[in-house]
């Protein structure tokens, strides 16, 4: 049985289970209003849909109470990503693709008024007001070096998106380490390197450097892969975090554009402590400096 995929008798499909529950629909809510979530606001939701316990009403109770939180006006986000068999991703991928991130990301994206971004590695999606919006034209524009291909995190994908409404981030049972906008910000170091580059055929053999789909060469390759669960200690340390419960699972949530600027702020200023030795060699090459 998979590791997310709720225990039997906890489905849609068996709402008549018998009290003890561990949560409801409203202790969602509330627990995200104590998270600092408000009416009208897009959420990314990261999720570990056995972490509460037992729900009542199961993934349904957990996704009314999240979107309770943000009502008609707000927008609920889930990742759909697609990383089995990841090297023929782009192969293999087709819209109804299943989500291998998470039993509720599965469940959710299969509801009625639900969008999904076509990308074959980092698809989204969503449901609210601005659904739509976030999920349309995913490759449209904007390509940004990165090793999932360089519309993953493009400027009309959901992710970048979501980064200029000031969407607000939801660790349901999880951590930062699975906080798929970690490589939004690889991509923005690895740009402002390359922009200080002033030769175009020295700064293209460098970008031809990097890791990339096609030459996913793994932990050793060039690409500022940052820990994202040492990022969170970092974000927390500096008061950027919050912390709830709610049945049996902790929660967090962090501003997107906040946490995200700040985490580039803190890979600039110690590239050594956070990326691999070739990584690290490849930006003092870059920036013409030495260790």
């Amino acid at each position: 049985m998979p590791p997310d995929t709720p225990p039997i008798g906890e489905n849609q499909q068996c709402q008549d289970a018998q009290p003890p529950f561990d949560a409801e629909a409203r202790d969602f809510t509330n627990a995200l209003a104590r998270l600092g979530v408000r009416r009208g606001d897009t959420i990314l939701v990261h999720s570990s849909y056995k972490s509460p316990g037992r729900v009542k009403g199961g993934p349904d109770g957990v996704i009314a109470g999240l979107e309770a939180a943000i009502g008609k006006e707000g927008t609920l986000v889930m990742p759909t990503l697609c990383q089995v068999d990841f090297f023929n991703s782009y192969k293999t991928w087709y819209r109804d693709k299943p989500s291998d991130v998470g039993y509720l990301t599965e469940y959710f994206r299969k509801l009625p008024h639900v969008y999904r971004s076509d990308h074959a590695t980092h698809s989204a999606a969503a449901r609210g007001k601005n659904a739509y919006f976030l999920t349309c034209e995913h490759g449209a524009h904007g390509p940004h070096p990165c090793p999932f291909g360089e519309y993953a995190f493009a400027d009309s994908s959901p992710w970048m998106k979501m980064y200029a409404l000031g969407a607000k981030i939801v660790f349901l049972g999880t951590t930062m380490a699975a906080n798929t906008m970690k490589h939004v910000v690889e991509a923005r170091y690895v740009e402002s390197v390359l922009a200080q580059v002033a030769d175009p055929g020295r700064r293209d053999a460098l970008r031809g450097e990097l890791v990339a789909f096609g030459r996913f060469v793994g932990k050793d390759g060039i690409w500022p892969m940052y820990d994202g669960l040492l990022m969170q200690a970092e974000l927390e340390r500096r008061g950027l975090v919050r912390r709830t419960t709610c049945g049996k699972a902790a929660i967090l949530c962090v501003e997107m554009k906040e946490s995200c600027d700040a985490a580039l702020e803190i890979l600039r200023a110690d590239p050594d402590r956070w990326c691999n030795k070739p990584t690290a060699d490849w930006i003092r090459r870059a920036m013409g400096t030495r260790a």
